[in-house]
């Protein structure tokens, strides 16, 4: 495993954030720490930057405690890294990390879902599914593989009690933050196509880009993924 991997989707995604002049949150609850004063807030928005993670291994062996399991390892490096209000948002929207709140937050989580999760799952959410706002992303402790790691689902509130309830995302939480990152690092928004609208150059792009993040998890559902565009060889 890289125990890198998910510092750098931290960097490529605070860096795509700042590119675009989006780090501002309505939050007036905003740890000093955290507000770049570097940048104006907008009416309510406040500006923020990331900051090194305060998380210890004693709060990571709290989380561990509360959900029966341990976390993938490349989920502790990114708990560790930096707190944030965002990252990049496809797929999968991480809980806010914020200095001295974050802990509670995923507690918090955990409790406030588990009670409407499948009887005997052993389900931990840490964000939330983007494309249809379907409900927490989840790590499948039931589903554990031989290196610790754990399959990444998420779980559809208007599919209960059905075979759509529980959905795989990720086949990994290290495959998940290698798709994250591409995306993070991806120049273009290649999901959304548009026969219509997008430049007869653009859509050929959006096609290689979409292709190539498939293959780099090729367990993950890829009718979730093109759902949102068009086939990858159309």
């Amino acid at each position: 495993m890289d125990a890198s991997l998910a510092t750098r989707y931290v960097d490529a995604a605070i860096a795509n954030l700042r590119a675009h002049d989006i780090m501002r949150m309505p939050d007036p609850a905003m740890p000093m720490a955290m507000r770049d004063v570097d940048l104006p807030n907008r009416d309510d928005w406040v500006a923020w930057k990331p900051i090194p993670s305060t998380v210890t291994p004693s709060d990571v062996a709290d989380l561990e405690r509360l959900y029966g399991g341990m976390l993938p390892t490349v989920y502790v490096d990114f708990l560790q890294y930096q707190h944030f209000y965002d990252l990049t948002e496809r797929g999968v929207r991480f809980e806010c990390h914020i200095a001295g709140k974050w802990k509670e937050r995923l507690a918090s989580l955990y409790r406030n879902y588990k009670p409407h999760f499948p009887a005997g799952s052993q389900l931990v959410p840490f964000g939330h599914e983007t494309f249809m706002d379907a409900g927490p992303v989840c790590f499948d402790f039931a589903a554990r593989l031989p290196d610790g790691d754990c399959p990444v689902v998420f779980w559809d509130h208007e599919w209960i009690n059905t075979k759509k309830e529980i959905r795989p995302l990720f086949s990994s939480a290290t495959k998940m933050f290698e798709c994250l990152l591409f995306i993070a690092q991806c120049p273009i928004d290649f999901f959304y196509h548009h026969l219509d609208s997008d430049d007869d150059n653009v859509l050929p792009q959006k096609r290689r880009f979409l292709s190539q993040f498939l293959r780099i998890d090729p367990a993950s559902p890829i009718d979730y993924w093109t759902t949102w565009g068009v086939s990858p060889d159309a």
